[in-house]
């Protein structure tokens, strides 16, 4: 039962990105309403708020489930690999694990054209990035035994950078097709390859969690 339930709040929640996304691209991200996308599911507002607490979040809440993602596919990166490297290899595992469908790797690129087109919306996006970098910085500096300092903090903050902007050019350029996505990754990752990275651990391996 309780399988089945979580699969009805998963289909749900999927439902209510889904229409959202698609309002906004037919009627503008400002003129839609979450009634709106509550009355295009037939949920309650109250439904809706169990899952969003605001259309932001529809679309924000999208970019923190990929955070996570990332951050679970860094983690179970080789402990021989530095920080860089295993940063780009977790993001281009990211957009080839096999379980992404394709039609989540549509809402990440219809996510990443509809922030292109809308500045607020972008704008939120940008302010919750610190706490994001701070997360980020944390996992690196566990994977180099260094403490969550400069070095950690700096790479952190260049690792989104190189993926924000990987990510605009593949929206902006109306791409949406993976190759062309890893394509830009491998680029902006090459970047930075040169005086940023940081070495691997040498003392006893981290624990995985």
């Amino acid at each position: 039962m309780t399988g089945l339930r979580e699969r009805k709040k998963a289909n749900t929640r999927r439902a209510l990105i889904d229409v959202a996304l698609r309002l906004f691209e037919e009627q503008g991200f400002a003129a839609t309403t979450v009634q709106q996308i509550a009355d295009e599911v037939v949920v309650s507002r109250k439904t809706f708020n169990r899952y969003f607490a605001t259309k932001e979040d529809v679309v924000l809440a999208h970019e923190e489930q990929v955070m996570d993602d990332w951050l679970a596919l860094l983690d179970a990166r080789p402990d021989h690999e530095s920080a860089l490297t295993a940063l780009h290899r977790a993001a281009r595992d990211y957009f080839t694990d096999p379980a992404l469908d394709e039609a989540e790797l549509q809402r990440r690129f219809r996510v990443q054209a509809l922030m292109q087109d809308n500045p607020a919306l972008m704008g939120e996006n940008m302010r919750r990035f610190t706490l994001r970098e701070e997360r980020l910085a944390r996992h690196l500096a566990d994977r180099s035994s260094i403490g969550v300092g400069l070095e950690a903090r700096v790479l952190a903050s260049v690792a989104f950078a190189a993926m924000r902007v990987a990510l605009q050019e593949w929206a902006a350029g109306s791409y949406g097709d993976i190759p062309v996505c890893l394509d830009l990754l491998d680029r902006t990752f090459t970047k930075l390859a040169g005086g940023l990275d940081l070495p691997p651990r040498t003392d006893p391996p981290r624990k995985k969690e």
